[in-house]
């Protein structure tokens, strides 16, 4: 299964909640993962670097990747249907070959936050997709979400984006997520991201698995 953490807006925490998401499968979840950075900042590239550096454990392994070399991971990721691969997609939207990406991609986790750049690059983004691809699976993830903050328009937003797929659990913003390797997720973090993840996979991956195991 091919599961893209994507947006066109940069800042969103895609490579963070790539990284808490992929920790969760293989800890939580008991999964085979494998992980593709394609953002141009290669911070969860270098994340992963940072851990092999300290010895940890690796829970799964992380390698860079462009756009351009989609098929060849795709190839990958059909030769083993019991691995998770994961892909952090860079934020950009004017690459033609991401048409075959979103054709091809089963889940897209799209974190956004509740501002106007973040919203509007949001909307656009999942505009976007559904042309290119209309029975693809957006879960659509407020991150970053400040609990002094008031939302005015939050209802609107959550109105406008669910047309496009499925509002999960808003995420807080903490300083533990600087604390966030390829090896180790604090502990603060998992009565937020579990609920989240474990809905995921009941819903949506779990599922898919079955199905494909019952159809082959």
């Amino acid at each position: 299964m091919i599961i893209l953490f994507a947006n066109q807006k940069g800042g969103v925490g895609k490579s963070t909640l790539a990284v808490l998401f992929s920790n969760f499968a293989v800890q939580k979840r008991k999964r085979k993962v494998k992980v593709f950075d394609m953002d141009f900042q290669q911070s969860l590239y270098n994340k992963y670097l940072n851990s092999d550096l300290l010895e940890n454990e690796k829970l799964y392994e992380v390698e860079l990747a462009n756009i351009p070399g989609f098929k060849s991971i795709q190839k990958k990721a059909n030769q083993d249907p019991s691995q998770l691969t994961v892909i952090d997609l860079a934020g950009k939207m004017d690459d033609d070959n991401l048409i075959q990406v979103f054709k091809e991609a089963e889940l897209i986790m799209c974190p956004f936050c509740y501002d106007e750049y973040s919203v509007t690059s949001t909307f656009e983004f999942c505009y976007v997709v559904k042309k290119v691809n209309p029975s693809s699976k957006i879960i659509l993830i407020p991150n970053r979400v400040k609990s002094s903050v008031k939302y005015e328009t939050l209802e609107s937003v959550n109105q406008a984006l669910g047309q496009f797929g499925e509002l999960s659990s808003p995420v807080s913003d903490r300083i533990d997520f600087q604390r966030l390797t390829t090896s180790y997720t604090p502990e603060t973090l998992v009565p937020i991201l579990d609920p989240i993840f474990n809905k995921l996979f009941d819903d949506h991956i779990e599922t898919e698995s079955t199905w494909e195991a019952e159809t082959t």
